[in-house]
């Protein structure tokens, strides 16, 4: 954990600085003109949310809709597996109402901050929380948003930690969950039908995020690298890695929008194969952002790559 992490929890001394903080860091700013009292009023009326990362941004914007103000705490086209929060946007939390994680290990900053007992005004909704986790040896896997029902759950404790933040908004935070569950439900039946006549079951994405996937679609997965994507392969490994390419008939092989493909192109490179993206929905690029893309379309993209690599029909 940064010293700057610590120093922020420690000392209340730049309370003076987070209204500042608060409109210049989030990572889509809105700008208003000309605005008039009512708009400040209604503006200022919103809950204040903060998610981690970019799914939970997602799901927090859609249940909040206009009764919500919304921003993640990862830039836009950071790989959050190696983000730390600086002491301004630990700062930032002193003025949310409701800052949204994920758990299972994926912000290990969190349970410090909620330690520190200086944000106890905080409601901090844990929404992997009621998930049965996998363990792989003794960590747990994070993962578990790129299962669109377990997506489900996550919206639904957004919702009702809104609803207790805001009750005389609960109907509206209803009606909008209900309403992103059921695309959820739409993604799920989709990529059950994309992946119904295939003529293979295992993929090679690039790192281990992919299990809750795999299990909700009887897939099997055979990851370049580890829970976190950093980890680096050794030789002997990449020799594993090719000699299972051409065993199992692989002819794609997935690399991710923020993490250097240089691996995934080394092993393609070795094995005689197609590099293609999959994503694990960790953030959006900017020309993501641009072009407004989401978790629902970054889906299906992921869906169309994968019925290449799996031979679909």
């Amino acid at each position: 954990m940064k010293k700057s992490i610590l120093a922020a929890i420690g000392g209340g001394i730049v309370i003076a600085i987070i209204a500042g903080l608060w409109l210049a860091q989030h990572t889509a700013p809105k700008t208003v003109t000309n605005e008039s009292e009512t708009t400040k009023d209604e503006i200022a009326s919103k809950l204040k949310v903060i998610a981690s990362f970019y799914p939970l941004y997602e799901f927090s914007k859609n249940v909040g809709g206009e009764k919500a103000e919304v921003f993640s705490f990862v830039p836009v086209g950071i790989e959050p597996h190696d983000w730390d929060p600086s002491s301004g946007d630990i700062m930032r939390l002193k003025e949310t109402d409701i800052f949204v994680y994920n758990g299972a290990g994926f912000e290990p900053f969190v349970d410090q901050i909620i330690d520190s007992g200086e944000y106890n005004d905080v409601l901090f909704v844990e929404s992997a929380k009621g998930i049965d986790l996998i363990q792989h040896d003794s960590e747990y896997d994070p993962h578990v948003w790129l299962d669109p029902i377990l997506a489900k759950h996550q919206v639904a404790m957004i919702k009702d930690a809104m609803i207790q933040a805001d009750q005389k908004n609960a109907q509206y935070y209803e009606a909008n969950a209900n309403l992103y569950s059921a695309k959820l439900d739409e993604l799920d039946a989709k990529i059950i039908s994309g992946l119904s006549s295939c003529k293979k079951d295992t993929f090679m994405p690039f790192h281990d995020a992919f299990t809750y996937f795999a299990d909700r679609y009887d897939l099997k997965i055979f990851a370049l690298s580890g829970i976190a994507p950093e980890s680096e392969a050794t030789g002997a490994e990449i020799k594993e890695f090719v000699d299972f390419v051409k065993e199992n008939d692989i002819t794609i092989i997935f690399a991710e929008e923020l993490i250097d493909p240089r691996l995934a192109k080394v092993l393609a490179d070795e094995a005689g194969v197609k590099v293609m993206i999959l994503s694990p929905l960790e953030g959006l690029t900017q020309e993501d952002t641009t072009e407004g893309k989401n978790y629902i379309s970054k889906m299906e993209e992921n869906l169309e790559n994968l019925r290449m690599a799996l031979d679909c029909q």
